[in-house]
């Protein structure tokens, strides 16, 4: 019979000082639930309890996260679990770097690279003293790493990807994808590898492909189209900025070639909406995906072509429906589905 454990002995309240004697069976029980993990790349140096302010977060130049690997800032759901329950000993520690592990033990400096949403959570609370994994960099580099910061990154995302964490958005792979074009001039096979053999992610095939595709356009869009406004947010934050009332933001990508489901799919709200106070709703036009200029003006022409043949559908049917007032649609059949209800399965049926 396997052993069982309550789940109450997988947390425990977080010491106040780090000689606290309880740090040691702490972190023996995180070694057994949660071991080092291997990344390529890196070389596991120690599990020890630091400082909380000791790995460094945010750069020196402009104060701005070191994250390199996260864009977007997702709420993550296990931090909750801080507050109420403490150090979940299932949970991998903190990862960390050392910068210059030349140098004497006493005088090593980390750079944090794992558990950014959990050191936000540190702040809030007041916790002083934590668990981390210690890396240093390999001599020994992974596949498709260059630089220290290739092997940092690269291990950034990978930790992104836990169980625990809300994983990283499209946003934050196709920034680091960028990011990897801009350096290396990679292509789509590169691309392709990198998230094969490097990263662990949990992405479909599909995916994969959307992501890259996504990076290369805008790779190749630089100088063209701007992406650093392309996004619903900031549609919104500019309709407040410049006093604009309510806009409506509608994503455009894809109207080009006859993509209108997301027009489409605002004909409901707009007639509703119209019933209710007769006035002109406004919309703001983005794009994600364009690389050119020509692709913008045809995206955003195709929108609003599209949305004047919708009013005139609009206009149509009130007209006919006025004259001929039989039911536009009507709910008249079903299929059977319910055992031992209907008399026969798989058949069609008139609804009553």
């Amino acid at each position: 019979m396997a052993n069982t454990v309550k789940s109450g002995d997988f947390f425990y309240r977080t010491p106040t000082e780090k000689d606290d004697t309880q740090w040691e069976e702490i972190i023996k029980k995180t070694e057994t639930f949660a071991p080092p993990e291997e990344i390529e790349g890196m070389e596991f140096v120690e599990r020890v309890v630091l400082s909380v302010s000791k790995p460094q977060r945010k750069s020196g130049d402009d104060n701005s996260s070191k994250n390199s690997t996260r864009v977007s800032n997702p709420e993550r759901d296990n931090l909750n679990t801080i507050e109420t329950r403490g150090i979940n000993v299932t949970c991998s520690p903190l990862k960390t770097v050392i910068i210059n592990p030349s140098e004497p033990k006493d005088e090593w400096n980390d750079d944090l690279f794992g558990g950014y949403g959990r050191s936000g959570e540190f702040d809030r609370l007041e916790i002083k003293y934590w668990i981390y994994d210690r890396y240093k960099i390999s001599s020994k580099r992974g596949s498709l790493q260059v630089t220290d910061e290739d092997v940092i990154d690269d291990a950034g995302m990978t930790d992104n990807w836990k169980i625990t964490t809300k994983p990283p958005t499209k946003e934050d792979c196709v920034a680091l994808n960028v990011k990897k074009i801009d350096k290396y001039n990679w292509g789509r096979n590169e691309l392709n590898k990198w998230y094969a053999e490097v990263i662990n992610h949990t992405l479909s095939h599909k995916q994969v492909e959307s992501y890259i595709t996504a990076a290369l356009n805008k790779q190749h869009a630089k100088g063209r189209i701007d992406f650093e406004h392309a996004q619903r947010k900031d549609v919104e934050r500019r309709s407040k900025v410049q006093k604009l009332g309510k806009v409506i933001p509608l994503n455009a990508d894809g109207a080009e070639s006859g993509n209108a489901q997301r027009l489409e799919r605002l004909m409901f709200p707009m007639m509703r909406e119209y019933i209710q106070h007769h006035e002109t709703q406004n919309l703001c036009l983005h794009n994600t995906k364009v690389t050119n200029h020509q692709d913008y003006d045809d995206a955003n022409s195709s929108i609003v072509a599209m949305l004047e043949n919708n009013i005139t559908l609009i206009e149509e049917f009130v007209d006919h429906y006025r004259v001929f007032k039989t039911k536009p649609m009507s709910v008249t059949y079903r299929m059977t589905q319910k055992i031992n209800s209907d008399k026969e399965i798989g058949v069609i049926v008139e609804y009553e």
